[in-house]
């Protein structure tokens, strides 16, 4: 059983995981052009597996930003990681910690996405699934970051063929696929517009971090769902 639940989550994942396939090259791309050595690129897939918080860094590291602001700007911006221990948490309340740390590793945006969607199928919590899906996800971002770091050198300016916009395409298709009821929509739009006013007044990190806390407040404050 656990095993045809581990084969099941790999299996889901796939269309996700496969769109970030293209995500992980321009990783690898932008990283290397940023003037990250091969193997200090691959230990930012292999260690932090964060894709958003790894865009972030090479971003910072290219304008010459290094240090303490680094360190605090993707903490931030992977501030939302709370978050989704916090939502998934109450599914595995008699789970031992060392599963749960295991387990967290290999948390991200991609796969939060998946688990979300399976447990509101109405499937029974499964880490077996939840691990099938991440273990998937994550040699899938690890070689497409492989292979752009490698190949990164060769395209000059990825910008022109619009490989940038893998990433933004991903979680819109996220989005689309939970909207599930006029809630979704309503704390969608929400999130959507404070956190294009974040982005206004100071960049991305106040972009993600205005957007959870405005789509948060809202499902706090109303019994619709």
């Amino acid at each position: 059983m656990q095993i045809s639940l581990f084969v099941r989550g790999m299996r889901d994942i796939l269309p996700v995981a496969a769109a970030g396939i293209v995500d992980g090259l321009v990783f690898g791309i932008l990283a290397r052009q940023a003037g990250i050595g091969l193997m200090e690129t691959m230990l930012f897939s292999l260690l932090i597996n964060a894709g958003s918080a790894q865009f972030a860094a090479v971003g910072l590291v290219s304008q010459g930003i290094v240090g303490w602001p680094m360190l605090v700007s993707t903490l931030f911006l992977n501030a939302r990681q709370l978050l989704y221990g916090l939502g998934l948490g109450p599914s595995f309340r008699d789970t031992a910690p060392w599963k749960l740390t295991l387990a967290s590793a290999f948390l991200n945006d991609e796969t939060y996405a998946q688990k979300t969607t399976y447990l509101l199928q109405g499937n029974t919590p499964s880490l077996a699934y939840f691990f099938g899906a991440s273990f998937t996800d994550y040699l899938i971002w690890n070689g497409s970051t492989l292979l752009g770091a490698v190949f990164g050198t060769l395209i000059p300016e990825p910008e022109a063929y619009g490989l940038d916009f893998a990433f933004l395409a991903t979680f819109v298709g996220f989005l689309a696929i939970n909207l599930l009821s006029k809630l979704h929509v309503k704390v969608a739009l929400a999130a959507g517009v404070v956190a294009s006013l974040g982005y206004w007044w100071n960049g991305i990190t106040a972009a993600v971090i205005t957007g959870t806390v405005t789509a948060m407040a809202i499902g706090v404050m109303t019994d619709e769902r």
